[in-house]
């Protein structure tokens, strides 16, 4: 019988000793200036009941700790980025939940978060998963997307081009006019003193330049051209900014305005302006491509760093009609994943490339 009861007096031992392990667990693995700090503030007994939680202990330790928020804490993942415990208290104050604010540092990069800040709450819905979301842009998305039909990505893509205001409306004076991956469009405009300073001549004909590695590799794409017994010819290749403007004054003289932007750029929009693109005819037309000509090109030039800026079915996209002689160069991965992908360059730049460029424009 003693032995019973000796055996029953164990187990109770053993329960409350796990017990109270158990207990002191849930505060065990906060820092011992932390947990000093919780009793400071009288606020250890409240939190030592609970399980550990790196927000809570970096709140604390940072000095950010508000009681107020004091459940609402266990419920925001912890990150490793700066000033995380004062933007999650920032973004409590402006009235987003817990479950916006794990999703904001999930899927919200340094830039767009900034943006937050200094925002009114927005309701960030599933824009704020798509990767090239601009926070503050998202009601014009959602305008776009119900006056269009367009899918919630497509209509993140396009309003970023500008697309949901008309062409020319709003210029963005672009900050990297020597990138060879820079972007120039109806809604970016090249600055006024800008001219390309590697300008070399085309070995067919000295008054046609390029850039130096636009012109290399429009002579290996001329040569592997001719290997298929297909003669192009480049007709017109880089233009100063009065000579694109006399350009188009003649072409709105002629034609009037609306018609002349379906098919000339106004000054300080057109990539000949950037020593990048270049016009191609074939041998027997006068400023076009034969339709088997432009079948090789589609599927070629990419291999040599170009690709057909104005495609066909673009229009909508570029405000251009469709030009089988423009060839632009980007280099050879980007042509070829553009070529792969698809989709027009103002696409894949937003897409793809603008991050990038603003992340290298930081560095300058």
């Amino acid at each position: 019988m003693r032995h019973k009861y000796s055996i029953i007096f164990l187990f109770l031992l053993i329960s409350i000793t796990i017990y109270f392990h158990s207990q002191n667990k849930k505060s065990i693995d906060y820092k011992k200036e932390v947990i000093t700090i919780m009793k400071e503030k009288n606020i250890y007994n409240q939190i030592s009941q609970k399980e550990y939680n790196k927000t809570i202990e970096t709140m604390i330790q940072n000095g950010d700790f508000q009681e107020k928020y004091f459940k609402d804490y266990y419920e925001i993942n912890y990150q490793e980025k700066e000033n995380f415990t004062k933007l999650v208290n920032i973004f409590f104050e402006k009235n987003y939940s817990t479950e916006e604010i794990n999703n904001i540092f999930e899927y919200l990069n340094d830039r767009n978060i900034e943006k937050l800040v200094n925002l009114d709450y927005i309701e960030l819905g599933d824009y704020i998963k798509v990767n090239n979301v601009e926070v503050d842009k998202i009601e014009r998305y959602k305008n776009y997307q119900n006056q269009n039909h367009t899918t919630l990505k497509d209509s993140v893509t396009l309003v970023n081009i500008g697309l949901d205001e008309e062409f020319y409306s709003k210029i963005e004076t672009i900050s990297n006019p020597d990138s060879y991956t820079v972007l120039i469009n109806k809604y970016r405009a090249l600055p006024e003193d800008y001219a390309p300073k590697d300008l070399q001549s085309l070995s067919i004909n000295s008054n046609m330049k390029l850039r130096k590695v636009a012109a290399e590799a429009y002579e290996e794409l001329q040569n592997a051209a001719l290997l298929d017994q297909i003669i192009i010819i480049p007709f017109s290749t880089y233009r100063t900014k009065e000579y694109q403007n006399k350009l188009y004054t003649n072409y709105v003289r002629e034609d009037g305005k609306e018609s002349a932007d379906t098919y000339s750029a106004r000054p300080r929009h057109s990539e000949h302006e950037t020593g990048l693109a270049v016009d191609v005819r074939s041998n027997n037309l006068i400023d076009n491509l034969t339709d088997d000509d432009y079948k090789w090109m589609l599927n070629n030039s990419y291999k040599y760093g170009f690709i057909v800026r104005y495609a066909y079915a673009s229009s909508a996209i570029t405000g251009y009609m469709e030009e089988p002689w423009h060839l632009r160069y980007v280099g050879i991965d980007i042509a070829t994943d553009i070529h792969e992908k698809n989709i027009t360059f103002d696409e894949y730049y937003d897409l793809y490339l603008k991050e990038k460029c603003l992340h290298s424009e930081k560095r300058l």
